[in-house]
């Protein structure tokens, strides 16, 4: 094989040795972003009974739509403050006192764990392209669940009351193993597969030569 056979080879490996790792690290971020955080939040989240104090729409909020690198979107940020009561120590009652000073805790809500932490703490966050779509959905959703007065099961971490959510997603240490596990296989099949083509074909060798 000539020099520019060489040198494509050589390249080749180079750039499949590199590139593998890259790719497999950014799947291995959005995994863990996507699916293994919140899973491993939903171990830790208790049930409980929320009961909607007051709700607001509030301004605006800047978003990244998933419609491409340059998309901008935006949504009103919808505010839900509960009073949440622990579940009993029977596991099938709840505390039916309204003192906050006994068992009743205040918080806002949202709508799964996922958005545990995020600024401003919005119920939702719809991010299409189009913004009155959003803002439809938000109205939509303070109907559903944002009625002052209205009860329903939540979920809150005892580590951290500011926020509960409506709804648990990826509520198993499953969730977070395989968002984990086959990223990290993929990695290690790829680099070995890009490793055993070059050690074959010799990729590296200076004379270039393609051994059969």
């Amino acid at each position: 094989m000539g020099s520019d056979g060489e040198s494509y080879c050589k390249r080749g490996c180079i750039f499949a040795l590199a590139f593998v790792p890259v790719l497999g690290a950014i799947g291995l971020v959005v995994a863990g972003i996507v699916v293994a955080q919140p899973a491993l939040t939903a171990l830790r989240l208790r049930e409980a009974m929320c009961t909607v104090t007051s709700s607001t729409i509030g301004a605006d909020v800047t978003c990244k739509c998933p419609l491409g690198r340059n998309c901008r979107s935006s949504f009103p940020c919808l505010e839900i403050a509960v009073l949440y009561f622990e579940k009993g120590g029977n596991g099938t009652t709840y505390s039916s006192s309204m003192d906050h000073n006994s068992t009743g805790h205040r918080s806002l809500l949202v709508n799964t764990q996922g958005l545990f932490g995020r600024t401003p703490q919005c119920a939702v966050r719809p991010c299409g392209k189009a913004a009155d779509d959003n803002y439809k959905d938000v109205e939509d959703y303070q109907e559903s669940w944002a009625t002052v007065g209205q009860r329903f099961p939540c979920f809150y971490d005892p580590a951290d009351d500011a926020e509960v959510s409506r709804t648990v997603t990826f509520n198993s240490k499953w969730a977070a193993f395989h968002a984990l596990f086959w990223p990290l296989l993929v990695i290690f099949l790829s680099l070995a597969a890009a490793y055993f083509i070059c050690y074959r074909f010799q990729c590296w060798c200076d004379d270039g030569t393609w051994d059969d």
